[in-house]
């Protein structure tokens, strides 16, 4: 019995934990029949490359993971095969199934079952029946259509013994060849916002705390510096949270660890944790989605605003970790007006990033269920996100998405974000004017990082002149080009010049020296030739 794995992802330092999680579970005995494949790459791979490997291998069943991002692919890979291997069946799981899978299977008769939710304990039975010919179509989670054409739904899947379950690292198809490795403690969620596959009635399941150190050892011993923690709240339970983190402060400084915390749940004795740490340990993903106690309230997300910024700001301001957060655009009530200032409130605060997202209406998720309640108008098709809303029209939402790829650009991207983060704070319309000039030019997102500093500088020279001495300085410390955009404006300053330079070290023979006169001041940049000829060494102001 040939069985192929399929694992297709985005990029190649994502991977499928499914497949060594399900195969994990399987004892010796039930693989003495068996010859296992795994077929692992992008979608950015020529497509029949991966039809020629599994076409050579020729399998009786082909297993993958189906998600947002890597579906259409799939799909397109898979239909193609089948045409191959007519005798070959093709199961699929993941996300992209949680919901009813009738249509799906009725319009792609070449897959057999597809299966909703949690697989590990089902997938020794299936695999043993499977291998037997015998009929597993009615095990818990699958869905197909029956030889009379009728839909066979199985209902969800749910683990019921969690912490008992073999863990990933244990399988020799664990790959620990990626930059960072993925650990779920946890599984469940309190939590039930509507618009997340988690939002669920699952009750919430952790394994020991105390089991985690060996597998832990073994990723330092694996030589993996990064840990992705997969608990949808770190912060759910604070007790459990401060254990955790006591734990992973003994791996620091060999391994980073990657948490999605709840800022609105931030408690003194968590607080108090975070503060103890040791620097850099952690990279905190703080889930905002929107600042509006309306939008929060009909997305059935816990905590309010207000509770959300205050813990955001301690992450920020009072930690010395990473912090990103997110905000979702076209959520009920959220209109892009209020998006906006809440992206302005945002970045005056100042995190390492921010994300902005727009909705992705998931399969089983309570928001898809009820679109039509908000007038919700999203694709049938990956990633499904939303077109327009009751509260935002579809051309808004572009206006989001153009905003989406500023921030990436400036923001995210820091490229002269010191003046973009400046410009924001001190202009209510500066979002607004931005988002303007971007879409009238039609400027390229993929272009480099000098013309993506010029479109900014070519902005304020329209309408805020009046920094342009923020983004010069700017410009200049990130050691762009003296020949294009404000570099243009230096002055070159030579010896025997009449202008008095303060700062000249005739010592230093390798220095140069460029100036410039804005707004009653003379900026001057030492440069020095064996470093970096752009990037200035030192600045000094000069009043005049």
């Amino acid at each position: 019995m040939k069985i192929l794995w399929l694992n297709i992802n985005s990029s190649y330092s994502h991977t499928s934990l499914s497949i060594p999680a399900l195969h994990a579970q399987l004892k010796e005995s039930d693989e003495s029949e068996i010859e296992w494949k795994v077929i692992s790459g992008t979608i950015n791979r020529d497509i029949s490359l991966y039809v020629a490997e599994i076409f050579e291998f020729k399998p009786h069943l082909i297993l993958s993971t189906a998600w947002l991002f890597n579906h259409n692919y799939l799909y397109s890979l898979l239909v193609r095969s089948k045409a191959l291997l007519k005798n070959t069946s093709i199961i699929l799981g993941g996300p992209e199934f949680l919901g009813d899978n009738y249509e799906y299977l009725s319009r792609n008769s070449f897959i057999d079952a597809v299966f909703r939710g949690e697989g590990e304990e089902i997938f020794p039975v299936f695999i043993e029946m499977f291998v037997k010919g015998m009929n597993w179509f009615s095990l818990p989670g699958f869905c197909h259509i029956d030889q009379n054409g009728g839909y066979i739904d199985n209902g969800v899947a749910e683990v019921q013994n969690f912490s008992a379950l073999e863990v990933p690292e244990s399988s020799s198809f664990f790959e620990w060849d990626r930059p960072f490795v993925q650990i779920e403690t946890s599984r469940g969620c309190f939590n039930r916002c509507a618009f997340c596959i988690s939002g669920n009635d699952r009750k919430i399941d952790n394994i020991p705390v105390s089991s985690l150190r060996e597998r832990l050892n073994k990723v330092r011993e694996r030589g993996v510096n990064e840990v992705r923690i997969l608990d949808r709240t770190f912060n759910a339970n604070s007790k459990r949270a401060i254990s955790l983190l006591n734990l992973f402060a003994e791996f620091a400084p060999d391994i980073k660890f990657h948490l999605e915390i709840h800022p609105s749940l931030l408690d003194m004795d968590v607080k108090a944790s975070l503060l103890n740490l040791p620097p850099d340990l952690l990279h905190i993903e703080a889930g905002m989605q929107s600042l509006d106690n309306h939008v929060i309230s009909e997305c059935n997300r816990s905590g309010d605003a207000d509770s959300s910024m205050e813990g955001l700001k301690f992450l920020v301001n009072s930690t010395s970790f990473e912090i990103h957060t997110d905000l979702i655009s076209g959520l009920p009530f959220y209109t892009l007006e209020r998006l906006k200032s809440d992206v302005r409130k945002l970045v005056m605060l100042n995190p390492e990033e921010i994300q902005l997202e727009s909705l992705k209406l998931l399969p089983g998720t309570k928001l898809r269920e009820n679109a039509s309640k908000y007038g919700i108008c999203f694709s049938p098709l990956p990633p499904y996100e939303v077109l327009q809303t009751n509260n935002i029209s579809f051309e808004e939402l572009k206006n989001a998405d153009t905003l989406s790829k500023i921030l990436e650009i400036f923001f995210n991207g820091k490229i002269l974000k010191e003046s973009f983060v400046r410009l924001c704070t001190e202009n209510e319309n500066f979002l607004d004017l931005l988002i303007e000039y971007y879409d009238r030019t039609n400027f390229d997102y993929n272009s480099g990082s000098e013309k993506k500093a010029i479109l900014l500088w070519d902005f304020c020279q329209k309408h805020f002149k009046i920094s342009q001495d923020h983004i010069l300085k700017d410009w200049i410390c990130s050691g762009y080009s003296h020949n294009k955009g404000p570099g243009k404006l230096l002055k070159n300053w030579k010896f025997g010049d009449k202008i008095i330079n303060p700062v000249l070290k005739s010592e230093s023979r390798n220095n140069y020296y460029k100036f410039l006169d804005l707004d009653k001041k003379r900026f001057w940049f030492i440069f020095n030739k064996t470093i970096n000829s752009y990037k200035p060494i030192s600045i000094f102001i000069e009043i005049l």
